[in-house]
């Protein structure tokens, strides 16, 4: 009887707390489902239509973008990433408190990171990538020490990387690049020993890179460019066997690559180092790296010879060397081209502004079936173009230019129907123009210049009908301007026949403007067609470009309130490379952001005004130009 006296209330206190359970869970689930609605309105701006499906007809746990935990039916992941609502993140984020995934990329996201996430104990992904959010790293963040994956890259944050960031242990991806961060990396990061992306690129970081990143052990992509990072690549980082991506491009790091690359980044795939102050030569043991794909040391100091063996790097698709001072000006140094037939998967080779001397061999004609740039211009090649450079049937870029190229065009160029960049000028080629040009229908940009040809211009050019810049100056040309040479083409911009012995006359139609042939203003024309392209991301050979509608009105018309409207969607996610920077506060960065757009299209549209005496001067040029730098920058 005792035992029943005490076994009863403890029944009835078992059935008291189950009973106070299962009331509670719909408190808390409420909580989750009124933070969801005010998240709404402040992430949507209260636009009407934005998120449907978040109403009362359906349990907030099947709301788009909305995942709950079957075991206690409370919001543990939200992601609502490439929608364009230009709201913000409400403080009411915090009471997601079972949240473990938030990702709210590409929204056009405004404001600061609010404070409140720091009350996400168990969240694990954090992605607020690829929107405008400005102001500091919070330091609540150190409080979510379950945080896997943290990317705010493509912001516009400020201040320094936090030296806490280094107690987060269990971060795997670590993605703060194309921000406006300062200061230095701290060594703390070296902690993060399950680190295996960190991404720090397109900042304004300074110092040198730490030692103690060598310790990253399991760390597979290391991305730093475009910062002013300088000193030599810590030797600690040759511990890193299992990296395969290593972007340090545009900095000022010093040093020589490891002779035994190979053997400290055997399974590296991408390796860009250009824009720096290297030196030194390229190792021979780079081509044991067969995993390797992308290959850019461009713009260093490096020197001496190419190895000859690059072919063992079957996977190989880009080749960029440029701007060094590789080669001796003697007969063998483009043997290298040999052994990179081998690579049947290369999209582009470039070796520009080298001191390669010799001739091209006829075996270039070998080279992958998918190579789309052949850039070897501003070197010292002599003898004559191989006729085989036609069997690069999908070549789209062909730079030949500034070298000691003799002989004549080969007519074998009429089999590179999707060329668009055809450049030769600068050297000493002679005899006629070949009529085969007229095969390359596709072709933007001829460049002849500066060569000892002769004839007249074929009436073939015709047939070229996407024609922007055609330059022909400086040769023997003679002869009448064929009849309809350019009165077909959709949109020539810049024609120079200058230094030639041509007569006749350009058809009524051709577009070049009111300066003539040899108007002293054509390249600054040409400068501000380029500009209305990156602006715009189109081509003035564009199919919406017809009956009267030009790139230039195009933009002219959309000058000051459209610019926006016209421009290419990612410019309009600000970061460093592209000189895209934020401001203090939300409202001033749209203003000054957009301000700036519209100064670079005023320079677009003036430069390639139809009279030459309207289109400014470069000198003019450079200063606006550089006026917008530092606007964004400030």
């Amino acid at each position: 009887m005792g035992i029943r006296k005490v076994m009863i209330p403890l029944f009835m206190f078992v059935l008291y707390i189950v009973s106070s359970a299962t009331k509670a869970l719909p408190l808390s689930s409420n909580t989750d489902k009124l933070a969801l609605l005010d998240l709404k309105q402040k992430l949507t701006k209260s636009i009407p239509d934005s998120l449907p499906s978040w109403n009362d007809s359906l349990s907030f746990c099947k709301w788009q973008g909305v995942t709950c935990s079957p075991s206690n039916m409370r919001v543990s992941s939200l992601q609502l990433q490439n929608q364009f609502w230009g709201g913000i993140l409400g403080p009411s984020i915090g009471n997601l408190t079972f949240l473990e995934k938030l990702n709210l990329s590409n929204i056009n996201l405004n404001g600061e990171i609010p404070r409140e996430v720091g009350y996400l104990k168990r969240l694990q992904v954090l992605d607020l990538s690829h929107n405008n959010l400005k102001g500091e790293i919070i330091n609540e963040l150190s409080n979510c020490s379950n945080l896997q994956v943290i990317s705010f890259i493509y912001n516009n944050l400020t201040g320094n990387v936090p030296s806490w960031l280094g107690s987060m242990l269990q971060l795997t991806q670590l993605l703060l690049g194309a921000n406006n961060l300062v200061g230095t990396i701290p060594l703390s990061l070296g902690n993060l020993s399950s680190l295996v992306e960190i991404s720090l690129g397109r900042n304004r970081l300074e110092g040198s890179i730490p030692y103690t990143l060598g310790k990253l052990s399991n760390l597979k992509k290391l991305l730093m460019s475009s910062n002013d990072l300088s000193g030599i690549v810590p030797d600690s980082l040759y511990n890193l066997t299992s990296i395969e991506i290593i972007d340090l491009g545009g900095n000022q790091i010093s040093g020589t690559i490891p002779s035994n690359i190979d053997l400290v980044f055997p399974n590296l795939e991408v390796l860009f180092i250009g824009q720096n102050q290297f030196t030194g030569t390229f190792p021979s043991s780079i081509s044991n790296i067969t995993r390797l794909t992308w290959l850019e040391i461009v713009e260093n100091y490096f020197e001496g010879s190419i190895p000859l063996t690059l072919g063992s790097l079957s996977d190989l698709q880009l080749f960029n060397i440029g701007v060094n001072s590789f080669g001796s000006g003697k007969a063998h140094d483009l043997d290298f081209l040999y052994s990179l037939t081998n690579c049947t998967q290369l999209e582009l080779i470039s070796f520009e502004a080298n001191k390669f001397g010799g001739a091209l061999p006829d075996v270039i004609g070998n080279f992958s079936a998918n190579l789309d740039s052949f850039i070897v211009q501003d070197n010292q090649i002599s003898g004559v173009i191989p006729e085989g450079v036609g069997q690069l049937i999908n070549l789209n870029f062909l730079a030949m230019g500034k070298n000691f190229l003799e002989g004549s065009i080969p007519d074998s160029i009429k089999s590179l129907k999707l060329l668009e960049i055809f450049d030769l000028h600068q050297n000493r080629l002679s005899g006629n123009i070949p009529t085969s040009v007229g095969n390359l229908t596709v072709l933007s940009e001829l460049y002849l210049n500066t060569n000892n040809l002769e004839g007249t211009i074929p009436s073939s050019i015709r047939y070229c009908t996407k024609l922007l810049y055609f330059n022909v100056s400086g040769n023997k040309l003679s002869g009448d301007i064929p009849n309809q040479a350019f009165g077909h083409q959709e949109a020539v911009i810049n024609l120079d026949l200058s230094n030639n012995s041509l007569t006749g006359l350009i058809p009524s139609d051709f577009e070049y403007g009111a300066g003539g042939l040899e108007s002293p203003q054509g390249d600054i024309y040409s400068y501000g067609i380029l500009l209305l392209e990156m602006l715009t991301r189109k081509k003035p050979t564009d199919s919406m470009f017809s009956e009267g509608l030009s790139l230039h009105n195009y933009c002219k018309m959309a000058i000051p309130e459209g610019v926006t409207e016209v421009a290419d969607a990612r410019l309009l996610i600000p970061y460093h490379e592209e000189q895209m920077r934020a401001t203090q506060h939300q409202q001033e960065m749209e203003d000054k952001f957009k301000e700036c757009l519209v100064s670079l299209a005023r320079i677009g549209v003036v430069c390639s005004d139809e009279f030459p005496a309207q289109r400014m001067n470069i000198k003019d040029v450079i200063v606006e130009l550089h006026a917008i730098n530092q606007k964004l920058l400030h």
